[in-house]
């Protein structure tokens, strides 16, 4: 894409060049020279701009073994019950927000022996 939009601006840069060298004395001619030079190095400015970065999105899926049994997960400080939107992944951590109290915290799981 770059190397067209170089090779574009190059070929318009000439025909610029071209028609404010051989201007003759006409006006139009110089006026249609600038014209085309001016837009080679607006060309060449556009191959200069970055594209913005995708935006990544990641979603995480948990498997459960078969004898799973899941459970309403309530804040420890209120008993209030809790959301997906409260629960948030962070440095492989999990972390809660309290949207009742206010109360953040970090869930760790028990020991399962």
């Amino acid at each position: 894409m770059k190397i067209g939009l170089y090779a574009l601006a190059t070929c318009v840069g000439l025909v610029g060049l071209v028609f404010l060298v051989g201007n003759q004395g006409l006006v139009q001619r110089m006026v249609v020279g600038a014209v085309l030079v001016g837009a080679a190095i607006a060309i060449m400015g556009l191959t200069r701009l970055k594209a913005p970065a995708p935006s990544v999105h990641i979603v995480q899926n948990i498997d459960l073994p078969g004898e799973s049994d899941l459970e309403q997960l309530k804040c420890r400080n209120c008993a209030a019950p809790l959301d997906e939107k409260s629960v948030e992944l962070r440095d492989g951590a999990i972390f809660v927000k309290c949207p009742h109290c206010g109360t953040s915290y970090q869930i760790e799981e028990a020991p399962k022996w």
